[in-house]
């Protein structure tokens, strides 16, 4: 089957979302120094006498080796040289980076590790030339003070095919006339009519199903990152409980036809995420629950003809349907512990390149694939996806982000999720989860 070579692009819009953090090394040797690109390069620097090292975690591998394409061209310009390691629980490793003394110098990592760390161990960026271009807004900041850089604007959502949405069903598909749960109930019978058995395709992964599976009834509860706290805080002073709230049950409705019709239905937690991207990408199922992060991974399989986009959670009767989430997911953070001056100099000036000058933009936008939150990037997306979710942007069709999640909030219920997934557990007992976790904690503000 033929595929489709797309470019990943990042859209320009006043939002974004990513951290990264660069552990301490002693600076090389003397090397000579290579003249600095011409445009943007007034807010980056000049290039070190000396070879300075330094490290970033990436908890977002799917743009490793695009991000490490740029940060070796950056590097060259300025006499760094940056090593970059992925990681798929930034948290986890961050600690046990801290208690070795070999923190990565720039840390990607989730808004819940940067509230963590943020007093005693990363840099202020406050003073930053991003943070006067739309890096502030979205940025990670703790009492007044930014300590990460957003990279990332991304959509929470369900990924689907058109093309093979229309050939099976016989007319034509438009996203936005289908919001509502009895919609896709509808939809769903006019697919397995068409010969399409299984429309829907799920996740295993515990940051997949099991983190992301519950921010669905947070962000859903009014739209807004306030509402959301409010019910949570309400159920932590035992006001009410996740059972009696009405988006809860909605949201579990919509799971559970979800869940009957998911292409893995045989063993659901055997589920392999490549292989879940190929079946939208060639139109052997019609709908993905996932996110606009998952254009790199889904590229390949892409085919040359066929149209693909996003589009909301189904909800029955709810002032958010429609609407789909979308925020600032991942935020790069500078060390200031393990990394020496000239280290966290060097950090700066990389996360600099990135937003202002052409290489580094073309970094994140095209060969990355990401939103940006930076006003002065004029570069338009590219893939699907994020043409697909600028325009819910535009149109205001956006609810916020869950930013507000402890730390452990993935550790303790993810594999409740897998397993409601699985039918190893009930809506009942899932409910009772979350009033027991959100009765010990509170939601980061």
């Amino acid at each position: 089957m033929k595929r489709k070579a797309m470019a990943c692009a990042l859209v320009a819009t006043t939002l974004l979302a990513a951290t990264f953090a660069q552990g301490g090394r002693e600076s090389a040797p003397a090397a000579k120094a290579i003249p600095v690109p011409s445009t943007g390069s007034e807010k980056v620097g000049t290039p070190f006498a000396n070879q300075v090292h330094i490290t970033i975690m990436n908890s977002k591998p799917e743009i490793s080796e695009a991000l490490q394409a740029g940060a070796d061209a950056f590097g060259k310009a300025y006499n760094v040289k940056v090593e970059l390691y992925d990681t798929s629980s930034p948290g986890d490793t961050l600690a046990q980076k801290y208690a070795a003394g070999d923190a990565p110098t720039i840390g990607i990592m989730d808004i819940a590790n940067v509230r963590d760390l943020y007093g005693e161990k990363l840099a202020d960026l406050s003073d930053q030339e991003w943070t006067r271009v739309g890096g502030r807004t979205l940025g990670a900041v703790m009492n007044g003070n930014v300590y990460g850089m957003p990279l990332t604007i991304e959509g929470m959502c369900l990924i689907y095919n058109k093309t093979a949405i229309e050939k099976t069903v016989g007319h034509a598909f438009d996203a936005s006339q289908y919001t509502t749960l009895d919609q896709f109930k509808q939809l769903f019978s006019e697919l397995k009519a068409g010969g399409m058995e299984y429309p829907m395709v799920l996740n295993k992964e515990d940051w997949s199903i099991g983190q992301k599976g519950y921010q669905w009834i947070y962000d859903y509860q009014d739209g807004t990152a306030a509402g959301a706290i409010n019910f949570l805080k309400d159920v932590h002073n035992g006001k009410t409980t996740f059972e009696q709230n009405a988006v809860f049950q909605k949201t579990y409705d919509a799971f559970d036809l979800f869940i009957a019709h998911n292409i893995n239905h045989a063993d659901p937690l055997s589920a392999d995420y490549d292989l879940n991207a190929s079946y939208v990408a060639e139109g052997t199922a019609a709908f993905w629950l996932n996110g606009t992060w998952a254009w790199p991974d889904f590229e390949p399989y892409a085919v040359e003809g066929m149209e693909y986009g996003v589009c909301a959670f189904p909800y029955n009767d709810e002032p958010t349907q429609g609407k789909v989430v979308a925020g600032a997911t991942k935020f790069a953070a500078v060390d200031k512990v393990n990394a020496t001056e000239e280290q966290q100099k060097a950090a700066k000036m990389f996360l600099n390149w990135l937003v202002f000058t052409d290489e580094g933009q073309d970094c994140l936008i095209n060969k990355c694939g990401i939103v940006t939150a930076f006003n002065n990037i004029a570069l338009e997306p590219n893939n699907p996806f994020n043409v697909s979710l600028k325009t819910y942007i535009d149109k205001g069709l956006v609810v916020e982000n869950a930013t507000y999640m402890p730390s452990d909030h993935r550790s303790v219920l993810a594999a409740h999720m897998q397993a409601y997934l699985d039918g190893k557990a009930t809506r009942n007992e899932i409910a009772k989860w979350l009033d027991a976790y959100w009765t010990d904690h509170l939601p980061k503000e």
